[in-house]
């Protein structure tokens, strides 16, 4: 490994992920920017991901993984940031990846480039268990660039890919996708078919104000300073966004810039059988909704807004 800075961390909590995991490690090890550590923490699996781990770093002196029991997700991401020596940090999930091998490099010219700038995201796609690249999420599909895809979006197909239309259980699970079709949802869907521009810096501001569009979690690339300020900690597992719509809100209102890669920047990875926690997330996405709609009220008596650079300095301070 490069010891020249800027130093990029990973980190990632698994568990159990032994049919995904190889894919998840070979989206890292595949990236042509050389400066990076990988931290794995595993809540103590109980299949074969300790093994492919532990063949991992055994070629690959840059990845640390720890195994023991942990609390959940949240807990096991908090213990890997512990460890990160980086400047700059990514979050990843131990059944997802990267899709470009230049993911990293073109994150840190942006960062270099624009040194006022904390954050960097791109477009996620979907994949489905069997590896099927399905399409970018319908929420950030319109931002979608990149002539590897020949600029396609496709968010029905990667609706209706969710159901398993051979399994007894299709038709519950095609009845939990339409459920979710509120008609916010349809709207994005809608209006994925249009493409338009990615809001820069404060650009992003005004379009997160009024949408109260969160970020693709594991497309981020965050100055670690800036991620450590504005993540609430997680002792439970909750398996929903909550965290996400946290940083979201704080790194926003806090005056932080961002800038936005119209790439293929990650894969999620989509499971049929996953947990029904819509009732969860959508009182979360409610009460993050509200929260938005109360800031933006909160502006409209403040004279000016301030945005930061990742050492806190103003850079920017526009007149409302």
């Amino acid at each position: 490994m490069a010891s020249e800075k800027p130093l990029v961390s990973i980190i990632c909590a698994v568990r159990n992920d032994a049919q995904f995991i190889h894919e998840t490690l070979e989206s890292v090890v595949s990236q042509t920017y050389p400066n990076w550590e990988l931290i794995i923490m595993d809540g103590a699996s109980t299949d074969k991901t300790l093994d492919i781990l532990n063949e991992y770093t055994s070629k690959y002196k840059n990845i640390t993984v720890v195994s023991e029991p942990d609390k959940g997700q949240w807990h096991g991401l908090d213990k890997a940031l512990a460890l990160t020596k980086g400047e700059y940090l990514f979050q990843l999930c131990g059944q997802d990846g990267f899709l470009d091998n230049d993911w990293f490099e073109r994150c840190i010219e942006v960062l270099k480039e624009h040194p006022e700038v904390s954050l960097v995201w791109g477009i996620p796609f979907n994949m489905s268990e069997d590896g099927k690249l399905l399409g970018p999420h319908y929420a950030y599909a319109k931002f979608l660039k990149d002539k590897r895809y020949k600029e396609n979006t496709r968010p029905i197909s990667t609706a209706v890919s969710k159901v398993s239309w051979h399994s007894i259980s299709a038709p519950l699970h095609f009845l939990r996708i339409v459920r979710k079709l509120t008609p916010r949802r349809v709207g994005m869907v809608f209006r994925s078919f249009f493409k338009q521009d990615i809001p820069q810096k404060e650009k992003w501001f005004y379009y997160w104000l009024k949408t109260g569009r969160a970020f693709p979690e594991q497309n981020m690339c965050v100055r670690k300073d800036v991620y450590v300020r504005n993540t609430t900690r997680f002792p439970k597992e909750t398996m929903t966004n909550s965290a996400l719509l946290d940083f979201t809100f704080n790194f926003n209102t806090r005056g932080y810039l961002a800038y936005g890669l119209p790439l293929a920047g990650n894969f999620s990875r989509m499971h049929i059988e996953g947990q029904d926690l819509r009732k969860l997330d959508t009182e979360l996405t409610e009460s993050y909704n509200k929260k938005v709609a109360d800031f933006r009220n909160k502006l409209k008596g403040q004279k000016t807004i301030k945005f930061l650079d990742h050492n806190e300095k103003i850079v920017l301070e526009i007149k409302t």
